[in-house]
């Protein structure tokens, strides 16, 4: 069966995108150490997906864009949702954004679903302030040519979404083109920290299998003048 589009695939996933997975745990893990406290501070999140990482997150503004509307209303919904925090429908190609206005960006794995990445992240060096950070995650290159692919259960069994490969490489150069500057590279694996979750679908022999495969990529890179 051929990969289903990121709009599509996030259209059909939305009502179960609740459930944690292996990549949302270890991503989220891997981002949070990564991220500034965010008090007082101007927050993007480009595919803020249903939008759960705005809520009660403590910036002074919050704002969310998904190209998928269908994730928005399965969460937060869109418009303002609660004071200093809105969300809307949006491609992170064309951010209907002034330039320079927030002092962190998130970008998490979205850019997987891309062809092409610099215009992206031209976009995200052109919304955020002069020393102000962007974060970017994605799908490890590495995973993926191990055999994993972006993938959702629904009741109609397992589906592929859409996904092009940018390794480490690709991404420090797109970076590099939209004048950002590198600040940190990590990597998150398969480990005892999702361990749970393949017991709990009774996969221990597949988890086994994965462990210590890198399975997603973490960047941050800050604006200069």
């Amino acid at each position: 069966m051929p990969a289903l589009s990121a709009r599509d695939g996030y259209r059909r996933w939305a009502p179960h995108y609740a459930r944690e997975t292996a990549i949302s745990l270890l991503e989220d893990q891997l981002v949070k150490p990564m991220t500034p406290p965010l008090g007082g501070k101007r927050l993007l999140d480009v595919g803020c997906g249903t939008g759960r990482r705005l809520i009660d997150c403590g910036a002074a503004e919050a704002v969310g864009i998904d190209l998928s509307p269908e994730m928005l209303d399965a969460g937060i919904g869109r418009g303002a949702v609660a004071p200093g925090v809105r969300a809307m429908v949006g491609d992170v190609r064309h951010l209907p954004f002034p330039d320079r206005h927030f002092d962190l960006v998130w970008c998490r794995l979205v850019l997987g679903h891309l062809p092409e990445i610099d215009c992206a992240y031209a976009e995200l060096a052109r919304v955020t302030a002069p020393g102000g950070m962007i974060i970017v995650s994605d799908f490890h290159a590495e995973a993926h040519a191990a055999g994993h692919r972006r993938t959702f259960r629904d009741a109609d069994g397992v589906h592929e979404v859409e996904h092009h490969v940018h390794d480490l490489s690709a991404h420090a150069g797109a970076a590099r083109a939209a004048g950002l500057v590198p600040v940190a590279t990590r990597e998150a694996v398969i480990g005892p920290a999702v361990e749970p979750l393949y017991a709990a679908a009774g996969r221990g022999a597949l988890y086994r299998e994965h462990l210590d495969l890198p399975v997603v990529l973490a960047l941050a890179f800050r604006r200069e003048g």
